[in-house]
């Protein structure tokens, strides 16, 4: 079967890259020709002036702490997406379009939409126009099959305006099968959009940790005990507590926040949570890898990025039922494959 999968673009985000990796290499185990859709990653330039403003802006932001952002973030950001863009190249299969409507029905039989927070208003619009194009308005009369696996809205509160609402309503019920990442996305479907939803696993956490040694052999393993600080936002208080973990356990510290994205490969990063002796993060895939890997570690919520994402996680974490799920999920794909 030729099956497309639609999740955020390809860009900076690790975890992101990662989910949609294995997801494409779970769907091809199952003996299927997938693709990864996604968007040419790389920011163009502005005029020469526009450019001196938007760097004097955020600098001024940063020096009035009222935004995180690098005020070189062009540069920074096209540079991460060079590293991670070696990675998609060389180890993934992808079709690269411009807008979702370019997919034409022959160029598959089946788009799988997810993982991650494909259906998050803003990160959708941003992605690909629209949140109704994370639901296939794009497919609209196309003879394809379309399928959710782990889409995730990222809150417990729903963030869709009326007209959003109506309009993916109407989309979700075009799907043949839905499934959501967090036990919240399931109330939200069934309030907002009139349709059931399963849960299942984050694409990340079907394989295990041995299939992701693999993938980052060629690192070499670091000797020195070290506690890693993977964080997407700074703050003192982060600071504090990873120094005062190092400190009760012997540690070095080795901080690696947003700030830093253009500066490790995909292999080189899951090589930082397979080397680490200790992890604190305030990163959803930051905490899975952490459990993949099997280290401690301290989850900090970040509320604007929303808690439900770690609530599920760390609830079945807890509960000891990983495996179980993880032969659910994949039992659940096959049979929305098939049926």
């Amino acid at each position: 079967m030729k099956i497309g999968i639609i999740t955020l673009p390809l860009h900076s985000n690790y975890g992101g890259v990662i989910q949609a990796f294995v997801l494409q290499n779970v769907l091809r185990d199952f003996g299927h020709d997938v693709r990864v859709i996604s968007k040419d990653p790389f920011l163009k330039k502005s005029s020469f002036p526009i450019q001196i403003l938007r760097y004097l802006k955020r600098f001024a932001l940063r020096i009035l702490k009222k935004s995180s952002a690098p005020v070189f973030l062009e540069r920074d950001y096209n540079k991460a997406c060079s590293l991670l863009n070696v990675f998609v190249s060389k180890r993934m299969d992808c079709q690269i379009v411009s807008e979702l409507s370019e997919i034409r029905e022959s160029d598959y039989e089946t788009l799988i939409f997810g993982s991650d927070q494909i259906w998050r208003p803003q990160y959708a619009k941003y992605g690909w126009g629209s949140i109704e194009n994370a639901f296939g308005r794009f497919a609209l009369g196309q003879n394809v099959k379309k399928i959710a696996y782990a889409a995730s809205f990222g809150v417990d509160f729903w963030e869709m305006t009326d007209e959003e609402t109506q309009n993916c309503a109407c989309l979700a019920k075009t799907f043949s099968a839905i499934s959501v990442r967090e036990m919240s996305g399931i109330q939200l479907c069934r309030d907002y959009l009139g349709v059931s939803a399963q849960t299942v696993l984050d694409p990340t956490l079907l394989w295990t940790k041995e299939r992701y040694q693999k993938v980052c052999a060629e690192i070499p393993e670091k000797k020195e005990r070290f506690l890693v600080a993977y964080v997407l936002n700074k703050s003192n208080d982060i600071q504090s507590l990873c120094e005062q973990i190092a400190l009760e356990k012997g540690l070095s510290v080795r901080m690696f926040s947003s700030d830093d994205k253009a500066s490790l490969s995909v292999q080189e990063w899951l090589a930082m949570f397979r080397d680490a002796s200790y992890v604190v993060t305030d990163s959803f895939h930051g905490t899975v890898f952490s459990i993949i890997f099997e280290k401690e570690f301290k989850c900090v919520y970040n509320k604007s990025r929303g808690n439900a994402r770690f609530e599920s996680l760390l609830d079945l974490y807890n509960s000891g039922k990983l495996d179980e799920m993880r032969q659910f999920s994949l039992n659940w794909l096959k049979n929305a494959l098939e049926s």
